[in-house]
């Protein structure tokens, strides 16, 4: 087998060195020449000098805009729709535009960054300015793992299965 793999190496190696050796045209040259082969061209796009974001929570008419409705259900989960919730459930509205590609950064006072770098004196812990939830509670984690567990013993039960009839045929 490691013959068979040392013998496709050399064959590869030949077949990529005979256009520019023994390979030759009506004109008694070699196909191919090292000065042939070029790198392509790489360029950068041209960017503005400045680039406008639009404000995605804005309300617009536009047509390519589209909604999110926010809006926590009865026990508690927070729910993202296309659809406006049921009447008397309280609810915020998201605009996106599918058109565009990228995504508003948290906003933050650099000014306050700043001097409490130069007085390097402990940075006060703050609060995270979005409010974001887990979305894994501990009791769907546990699920989760006796989930895996089970499968794991169904995979084990299997394999035992399987060596009994292999070990049967023989």
């Amino acid at each position: 087998m490691k013959l068979f793999f040392k013998l496709i190496i050399v064959a590869l190696v030949l077949a990529v060195l005979l256009p520019f050796t023994i390979l030759k045209d009506e004109s008694g040259k070699p196909l191919m020449s090292f000065k042939d082969l070029k790198l392509p061209g790489v360029s950068l796009p041209e960017l503005p000098d400045k680039l406008e974001v639009p404000d995605l929570n804005q309300q617009t008419g536009s047509s390519d805009r589209t909604l999110i409705y926010e809006w926590r259900d009865k026990d508690g989960n927070r729910n993202f729709t296309s659809e406006p919730p049921p009447p008397g459930v309280e609810y915020t509205t998201k605009g996106y535009d599918p058109n565009l590609n990228l995504i508003q950064s948290i906003k933050t006072d650099t000014e306050t960054e700043t001097a409490k770098a130069e007085t390097e004196e402990e940075p006060e812990q703050k609060e995270f300015p979005l409010n974001i939830s887990n979305p894994y509670s501990p009791e769907k984690i546990e699920k989760l793992f006796d989930d895996a567990q089970k499968v794991q013993e169904l995979i084990d039960e299997r394999m035992k299965q399987q060596e009994a009839i292999f070990n049967q045929n023989q």
